[in-house]
């Protein structure tokens, strides 16, 4: 029977609460990006009697290369992106090293795309050989079957009182809300279409010119900042939504527009980066960078019932190609074809 250990800080042990016999947890006080991660951790490797390890982010002890290791680059969203908290140019050039020795020890690397396998063999010269894709999932508590009275609380909650589009994710200077916001202000004005545009996530006040570009458009009464919604709520939120919009310049898989889709919600989304691979054509593109193509397409999706019922029904189809069960049973097998391939000696 295989053993698996997982490593986690004592602050998330209470995602891990399911029992198996063939599975151990282990708490580590060494926070995620520490000293302590990048010096000690190591130690607990050593000790912990294992064949392989598998390093789920990017973040991995570059000092220290175990004869069988795994590492997931979900994207190098940093390397484009750098963000406003990543200010230094030494915390830019410490992402970019990480990475990159992160990459170069890894016996073998997990990329959740096409498109971010491409990337990591570009950017960081890795050899294509090395790279495995294994494509995420939505969460599977997520489905079209949401509670109707649950669908107009929220609507209650959050003063939604007519049609809308929705986006969720975090403000990141990547995920393009200023042209979203200034789209939806152009098919509002154009189009004449009383509609709302609501951003679900965390309101974060290191990008202020979400709020100024709303209120420099006199979109205040048209566009609802939701805030965080709870994991137990979003399945309805996007239900209740006429629309998912989803404007990124760059992703390494997706998640919220398959998210979407698993909910019955039609998806319009950039034609850019990962997107195209993963939504298939079970997704209307635009130009993220082109506002008036935006518009555009919000236009069509809002006049037309024939294609908002075309991108559900394929929507569904689309969101059923991903599953965590595929997902596991792939990962299982790039492990045993590295220890199938390589002494057993445990990691020292």
């Amino acid at each position: 029977m295989d053993r698996f250990t997982v490593f986690t800080t004592p602050e998330i042990a209470q995602f891990f609460p399911f029992y198996s016999p063939n599975l151990e947890k282990k708490s580590v006080v060494y926070p995620h990006y520490s000293y302590g991660e990048q010096i000690f951790f190591p130690s607990v490797i050593r000790s912990s009697n294992l064949d392989l390890i598998h390093y789920t982010n990017f973040n991995t002890p570059v000092f220290f290369k175990p004869a069988r290791s795994v590492v997931t680059i979900h994207d190098l969203t940093l390397w484009f992106f750098p963000g406003r908290k990543q200010r230094s140019w030494f915390r830019r050039m410490m992402y970019r090293f990480i990475i990159r020795r992160s990459c170069e020890n890894a016996t073998k690397i997990i990329a959740v795309s096409e498109a971010s396998k491409a990337d990591i063999v570009k950017y960081l010269g890795i050899d294509p050989a090395k790279v495995a894709v294994i494509y995420e999932a939505a969460t599977n508590r997520i489905n079209a079957d949401a509670d109707p009275k649950k669908i107009e609380a929220i609507k209650v909650r959050h003063d939604i009182t007519r049609p809308f589009f929705m986006y969720v994710g975090a403000w990141r200077q990547h995920k393009n809300l200023v042209r979203l916001i200034r789209a939806f202000g152009v098919f509002r004005h154009r189009y004449g279409l009383d509609y709302q545009l609501v951003l679900a996530g965390r309101v974060d006040p290191m990008f202020p010119e979400i709020q100024a570009t709303i209120n420099q458009l006199n979109l205040q009464n048209h566009v609802v900042l939701a805030g965080y919604v709870a994991d137990n709520d979003i399945g309805a939120f996007y239900a209740a939504a006429e629309a998912f919009v989803f404007p990124s310049l760059y992703e390494g898989f997706g998640l919220p527009p398959l998210e979407a889709m698993a909910a019955g919600t039609p998806v319009l989304s950039s034609n850019v980066s990962c997107m195209p691979e993963v939504l298939g054509d079970a997704a209307l593109y635009f130009d993220p960078l082109d506002v008036e193509d935006m518009a555009a397409k919000m236009h069509d999706l809002a006049t037309s019932y024939g294609l908002r019922r075309s991108l559900k029904d394929k929507g569904f189809s689309q969101a059923k190609k991903y599953s965590f069960a595929r997902m596991a049973k792939e990962t299982l097998a790039l492990y045993q074809e590295i220890l199938g391939t390589s002494p057993r000696d445990k990691l020292k």
